[in-house]
């Protein structure tokens, strides 16, 4: 009996000894929460904003399709001319992964998002849905490190979606329509 008990002992130690409590789960569709399995859109911005706000770049990745690409309007600081720029997949997750290593408490409120009628690409036919999303993003650098920075942006994003290969919706177009400050 007491050699029954030590085994199962032995078995039940050397189980928890592969777990890790504090380790993150793993993150992509399906997985555990608080990520969302990317069966439709809204699934996908709630990943987005959880990706933001935890700054989990995985999940961010996760969430762009590979042909994604990022709009928006910079204003030039010299001149003040308005430039339009146009961001692919790879350069907008290392800007993206940036900002997360910068900044320490990032918060993406007021998000509301509105179903806009389908749309079907030019090239391929297929269907692409879109959202538009009404936001304020605060970004701030709590302990220092950059100067204590703090910026916000205010306002409104598109967003184009497409199912992907492996049947979960990816962000393929988004356009920024902000106003920042600091």
């Amino acid at each position: 009996m007491i050699k029954k008990s030590l085994y199962i002992i032995l078995i039940i130690v050397s189980g928890l000894s592969c777990y890790n409590p504090f380790s993150p789960p793993e993150v992509g569709p399906g997985f555990m929460a608080p990520v969302a399995s990317q069966t439709d859109p809204d699934s996908v911005l709630k990943n987005f904003k959880y990706a933001y706000e935890y700054r989990d770049i995985i999940t961010y990745e996760n969430c762009l399709d590979q042909g994604f690409l990022f709009y928006y309007i910079d204003q030039n600081d010299i001149t003040g001319e308005l430039q339009e720029q146009w961001i692919q997949r790879s350069d907008d997750v290392e800007r993206t992964r940036g900002v997360f290593k910068v900044f320490d408490d990032i918060r993406l409120e007021t998000w509301e998002v509105f179903p806009l009628p389908s749309e079907y690409d030019s090239l391929t036919h297929e269907e692409l849905k879109l959202r538009q999303a009404n936001f304020h993003l605060s970004l701030t650098d709590i302990d220092g490190d950059y100067n204590y920075e703090h910026l916000e942006a205010t306002g409104f994003a598109k967003f184009k979606f497409r199912r992907s290969e492996d049947g979960f919706w990816r962000i393929v177009y988004w356009q920024d329509n902000s106003i920042q400050g600091q």
